[in-house]
């Protein structure tokens, strides 16, 4: 959902942008959008700087927007985790907000407007307030449709469907997989049903499966020999008779699926806490009624303390492989290790 008060041409740079929500996927497209139509690769070197809301103080932010750019038209100014800027550094950038500085853009993002839903019509007056959701139903059609033509194919309806399924409604997860279903797919421009079903079987995708299913039967020794096969081959392939292709995201997308897993029996444990049956479970998560029944039975053999807590190290490990600390692979086992364990007394 897109807010905002000015009446200004879409192609024209705003001072100020506000871009939060649920689907990371669409704030990263957002941001890859204005850092394009704001500064050529060569001034990006010059003029664009990254901020956290968590770590660095407003006025060194406030300082940096007011810099002038140099050798190009605009500064790119980009503030991550903008709604945990403490409550006493906030009016600073309010303060800028206010009379802001017209060759820079100021980007704030966020999971949640946090203390800026009160300064939503201050931020209008000037940019744009900009809400990126979690895309359901046609709207997810659509998106996976766009994507598709992006990579020079047309999926059909039923092929889509079968997808988002499959892989649920994660975008980053979705694009992954449609860029596995564009190269296997070689000069085919029309793909249906059928060849999607063959090249889902080709790559294993349930092999991951059975990997998030042996994780929540915490059976570690099953969870560590799939583990070891997709680490081992490093490669997926998309038909039974071609050399595997080389994946350098198959660890990351792992981790997400299993992060999902988790998610997903925690919120049915607490679901169920309130009497709600499979069919309103179901219906409410977007799931089948048998991924439900097996969900409600993998949650029963954790607490609810210990599912927040697997959340959280999938959160660590994730930040540990973006931040290099160690081998992929070995933070991967670790994860699994630890989640596979015994409930913590």
């Amino acid at each position: 959902m897109i807010s905002n008060a000015m009446t200004k041409p879409q192609s024209e740079i705003y001072p100020v942008y506000f871009i939060y929500g649920t689907e990371g996927s669409l704030i990263d497209q957002e941001i890859r959008s204005l850092i394009d139509r704001t500064l050529s690769h060569k001034e990006k070197w010059l003029n664009f700087q990254i901020f956290n809301g968590k770590e660095h103080k407003s006025q060194e932010i406030v300082q940096s927007a007011q810099t002038l750019p140099m050798f190009s038209k605009y500064r790119f100014i980009l503030v991550n985790e903008a709604d945990q800027i403490r409550e006493e550094e906030l009016d600073v950038l309010l303060n800028y907000i206010e009379n802001p500085s017209p060759t820079t853009c100021l980007v704030l993002t966020a999971e949640t407007s946090g203390p800026w839903r009160s300064h939503q019509k201050r931020i209008e007056k000037v940019g744009r307030w900009i809400e990126c959701v979690r895309l359901k139903g046609d709207s997810l059609i659509s998106w996976v449709q766009k994507k598709s033509r992006e990579r020079g194919k047309t999926l059909s309806l039923e092929a889509i469907n079968y997808l988002i399924e499959v892989v649920g409604d994660n975008l980053y997860d979705l694009e992954n997989i449609l860029e596995m279903v564009s190269l296997g797919s070689a000069e085919r421009k029309t793909i249906g049903l059928s060849e999607v079903e063959e090249f889902v079987s080709g790559v294993k995708y349930n092999t991951i499966y059975d990997l998030t299913d042996a994780i929540g039967q915490r059976d570690l020794k099953k969870a560590i020999r799939i583990l070891e096969s997709v680490v081992e081959t490093k490669s997926i392939t998309f038909k039974k008779d071609e050399q595997g292709v080389k994946m350098a995201q198959t660890l990351p997308f792992l981790l997400s699926l299993i992060a999902r897993h988790y998610w997903r029996m925690w919120v049915i444990k607490q679901m169920s806490l309130h009497g709600r049956d499979i069919g309103v479970l179901a219906k409410e998560l977007g799931l089948k009624p048998w991924m439900v029944r097996k969900l409600m039975e993998q949650e029963k053999n954790f607490s609810e303390a210990s599912l927040r807590e697997g959340i959280e190290k999938c959160y660590k490990t994730d930040l540990a492989i973006k931040r290099t600390y160690g081998p992929d692979e070995l933070m991967i086992e670790k994860l699994v290790i630890d989640l596979c364990g015994p409930e913590p007394t």
